[in-house]
């Protein structure tokens, strides 16, 4: 399943399917809420196994390790093989 080079954080996102599409990782990454081993990731930073992905969702926290690295066409039942939850947390959204 694991191709032999490092993926754009953005692709691996959307592989994983912790987001919906490229385009919107590639926004995740632009706005600061995604982190891979506690630095900012870039949409074009190049991930590899072993690394610890943040992702802040709107009202969700989560924290991955990357386990191998999806081919393409991964199915989502698939995708949650390759990483392993570290932290999955609901924020509260404030509203006034």
């Amino acid at each position: 399943m694991s191709e032999e080079g490092p993926l754009r954080v953005d692709v691996l996102l959307h592989r994983l399917c912790l987001t919906k599409s490229r385009s919107e990782a590639k926004a995740a990454c632009e706005a600061g809420a995604v982190t891979i081993d506690s630095r900012p990731a870039r949409p074009a930073d190049m991930v590899t196994a072993g690394r610890r992905i943040h992702i802040r969702y709107p009202a969700r926290i989560l924290e991955v390790e990357l386990l191998e690295l999806p081919g393409k066409g991964v199915s989502k039942k698939n995708a949650r093989d390759l990483y392993r939850v570290i932290t999955d947390e609901r924020v509260r959204e404030d509203r006034f």
